[in-house]
C-alpha cells in the first residue's frame, strides 16, 4: 500500500498536514533520531506523540545514566530520570513504568534493559524506553520458605538479552550459590559457579566469566548444563605491580572484555584521606597468566556497570580513554560516586548536579541503549 492509498490528499496532489502523515512513515523517521530529537518530535502534535511510542533511537552510541527514585510522598516512585551526556544540564523523565523502584534493586544492565529484583522477590527484565517487560522465574523456586533472602546487589548477576527474539540468559549469585535461567525456563537452575567477586557476560564469545583474586573461570552456557570451558590459575598479585606510597586506600578489581574480546582487569582505588578515586587498567594474558599495564584505552571507553568496552572515536557525548563509574556497592545514593574517569588526565568528571537535584534518588546505573551484544 502506498501513501496515496493511506491518505487521499496524496492523490489530489495536496501536501498533507504534518499531523496527517501515516504512523508507519513517522516511525521509520523517528527510529533514525537521537533521543533529544525524538523527544522534540513527540511535542509536535498528538499524532506524532502516539506514533513515537515504542520507538528507540537506534543510532545511540553513548552511555546514559538512569536514576532510580527514592520513596517520597512528594515524588512518584514509578518514574526514573535519564541523563544523556550530550545534553548537558538537562534530564528526561520516563513515563510511569508501573514499577515501584523505591522498593526494587537493579542487579545488572544490558543495552536498554535492566535486570530488576523487587521486595516481593520478583525478578524481571525491564526496558524503560519501550516499556517491554520479561518476567523471570520467581525466586521462590530457590527459597520456597525464605522471604527476602540476604543478597548483594553489587555485581551479583549478569544479563544478556536479544532485543528482537527476547532470548535471554541471567546468571545470579545469591546466598553463596549460583543459579541461571534462559527463555522458556519456569524455574531457576543450579549454575555450578562458586560464590565470587564478579561474573560478567562476554558478548564477544557469548560466555560467562567468573573472576576472583585467586582464579578466572570461563563458563559455557550454550547447552542445558553449564560447564567450565577454561580455568586459569592465579595471576601475579596486582598489588605488588602498582606500588603506591599511600597505604590508606581500598581497592577493588573488575574484569571487562576489550574491543577485541581479550580480558582486561580494572583496578579501582579509593583513598581514605582524600576524596579521590583512581583507576588502572591491565591486560590479562591468559596464556602466560600475567598482567600487563595498559596506559591508554585509545579511542575506546569502559562502562563498568555493563562490563563492556565501546568505541568512542569521533562520537559526540562519549569520552574516549575513560571509565564510566557509578559506585561499587549498589544501591548507593552518593552523587560523588557518579562520574567519568579520564585515564589521560587521571581526573574525575562528575555528573552534573541537576541530575540528582531533579528528585530524591535511591541508586543509579550507566546503560547503553542501542547496544548490540
Amino acid at each position: 500500500m502506498d501513501q496515496s492509498d493511506k491518505n487521499p490528499n496524496w492523490r489530489l496532489g495536496v501536501i498533507p498536514k504534518w499531523s496527517e502523515l501515516c504512523p508507519d512513515l513517522l516511525r521509520s523517521i523517528f527510529e533514525e533520531l537521537s533521543l533529544t530529537n525524538l523527544n522534540r518530535a513527540k511535542l509536535v502534535c498528538r499524532s506524532w506523540n502516539s506514533a513515537s511510542r515504542g520507538c528507540v533511537p537506534k543510532r545511540n552510541q553513548i552511555p546514559w545514566l538512569i536514576v532510580f527514585p527514592e520513596k517520597n510522598e512528594n515524588n512518584s516512585s514509578n518514574n526514573c530520570v535519564l541523563f544523556v551526556p550530550d545534553d548537558k544540564d538537562k534530564v528526561y523523565k520516563t513515563r510511569d513504568l508501573g514499577v515501584d523502584f523505591a522498593q526494587s534493586c537493579c542487579l545488572a544492565t544490558h543495552g536498554s534493559w535492566l535486570l530488576m529484583y523487587d521486595h516481593l522477590q520478583n525478578l524481571y527484565i525491564l526496558n524503560p524506553l519501550t516499556l517491554e517487560r520479561v518476567d523471570l522465574p520467581h525466586s521462590a523456586s530457590i527459597f520456597p520458605n525464605k522471604r527476602n533472602p540476604n543478597f548483594r546487589c553489587n555485581r551479583s548477576a549478569c544479563l544478556w538479552i536479544d532485543d528482537i527474539t527476547k532470548d535471554y540468559l541471567v546468571v545470579w549469585l545469591i546466598d553463596y550459590k549460583s543459579y541461571f535461567a534462559k527463555k522458556g525456563d519456569d524455574t531457576w537452575l543450579p549454575a555450578g559457579l562458586f560464590w565470587n567477586d564478579q561474573i560478567i557476560y562476554n558478548h564477544k564469545n557469548h560466555k560467562v566469566y567468573q573472576y576472583s583474586s585467586s582464579y578466572l573461570c570461563v563458563w559455557d552456557f550454550a547447552g542445558d548444563i553449564p560447564h567450565v570451558d577454561k580455568h586459569h590459575v592465579p595471576v601475579q598479585s596486582i598489588a605488588h605491580e602498582i606500588g603506591h606510597n599511600n597505604r590508606f586506600y581500598l581497592a577493588s578489581h573488575q574484569i571487562v572484555p576489550s574491543l577485541s574480546g581479550e580480558v582486561v582487569l580494572v583496578k579501582i582505588m579509593h583513598y581514605y584521606n582524600i576524596p579521590e578515586w583512581h583507576f588502572r587498567v591491565y591486560e590479562l594474558n591468559l596464556l602466560t597468566e600475567t598482567l600487563v599495564r595498559i596506559d591508554s584505552l585509545g579511542d575506546a571507553a569502559i562502562i563498568l556497570d555493563m562490563s563492556i568496552t565501546v568505541v568512542a572515536k569521533d562520537i559526540p557525548g562519549i569520552k574516549k580513554n575513560s571509565i564510566y563509574f557509578s559506585g561499587l556497592d549498589h544501591p548507593t545514593t552518593d552523587p560523588k560516586l557518579k562520574f567519568v574517569y579520564d585515564l589521560t588526565t587521571h581526573t574525575m568528571e562528575p555528573v552534573p548536579q541537576c541530575v540528582f537535584s531533579s528528585m530524591p534518588f535511591s541508586d543509579s546505573r550507566w546503560f547503553l541503549p542501542g547496544f548490540k551484544g
